[in-house]
């Protein structure tokens, strides 16, 4: 019977081995909101076999107001911290695209590099404006969960990008725990509605807490245009970002077609 420590290491036996390798994979960390239930859902149908998903939570406000959205600023870098110490990524983002608008793409990207420095760092607000600009798109419509006082810097903030909107819709959810429970059924309804007598390039529809990945080639279809989530922008950023050649099928022509984000620089 083994009773001390020195007959313990008699019987271990020791092993060399050499580290793997690094496989060719892409990853990429997301550091998405403590209330969010949708993002990584989402993004769970498109990684494929060429991207690995690394993923921590930073605190915010339930409720999606303007002050709560910009406090998140405080919290942003220690939660990054937690995002797989040790293990080199290829690109980092930020999940939220209200809260990205509103705390500043570069500050957003400051406060990630901070922690991870070196690292390209993106978010669902730049990646919007690139996809549309990466389609062509001059004409949106957009369609929303959150309440006025957070569309009207969204508005803002699109047509300062050189965008003309055609038509503003929202469901005027202040909870965010609410946005998930808005039915797909809901959102193609007030979609349909939105660009029945307002002609658009493209439809946004904004929140990464708001369910649409498996509704855009369905919207696309019935509208006649490319129809952008947060989420799966998101998604199509992170691949441009880390020169990853994966396209996801079914989820809407901006995965599917792949347009070069050069053109959105």
């Amino acid at each position: 019977m083994i009773e001390t420590f020195a007959e313990f290491q008699a019987l271990q036996q020791h092993f060399e081995h050499q580290s793997n390798q690094d496989d060719g994979r892409v990853r990429v960390g997301l550091v998405q909101l403590a209330s969010d239930f949708t993002l990584e859902n989402e993004w769970r149908q498109l990684l494929g076999e060429r991207v690995e998903l690394y993923s921590t939570r930073t605190p915010c406000s339930p409720t999606v107001t303007p002050g709560g959205l910009r406090a998140m600023s405080q919290g942003l870098s220690h939660s990054t911290s937690h995002l797989v110490p040790g293990l080199p990524l290829d690109v980092i983002a930020f999940g939220c695209t209200s809260g990205s608008m509103l705390i500043g793409e570069q500050e957003v990207g400051a406060l990630i590099n901070s922690v991870r420095p070196g690292v390209p760092v993106t978010n669902p607000w730049s990646a919007v404006k690139a996809a549309l600009r990466a389609l062509g798109a001059r004409k949106v419509a957009v369609l929303t969960p959150y309440i006025s006082e957070v569309n009207y810097p969204i508005f803002q903030g699109l047509r300062q990008a050189g965008l003309t909107i055609s038509a503003f819709g929202t469901f005027g959810v202040l909870e965010d725990a609410q946005i998930p429970r808005i039915p797909a059924p809901a959102i193609e309804r007030a979609a349909e509605q939105l660009l029945r007598n307002n002609p658009a390039d493209a439809l946004f529809l904004s929140c990464t807490n708001l369910h649409t990945l498996e509704i855009l080639e369905r919207l696309e279809r019935r509208l006649g245009i490319p129809v952008i989530s947060s989420n799966q922008a998101l998604f199509w950023h992170v691949l441009q970002l880390s020169n990853c050649v994966h396209r996801p099928n079914g989820f809407g022509a901006l995965l599917t077609d792949n347009p070069s984000a050069t053109l959105a620089s």
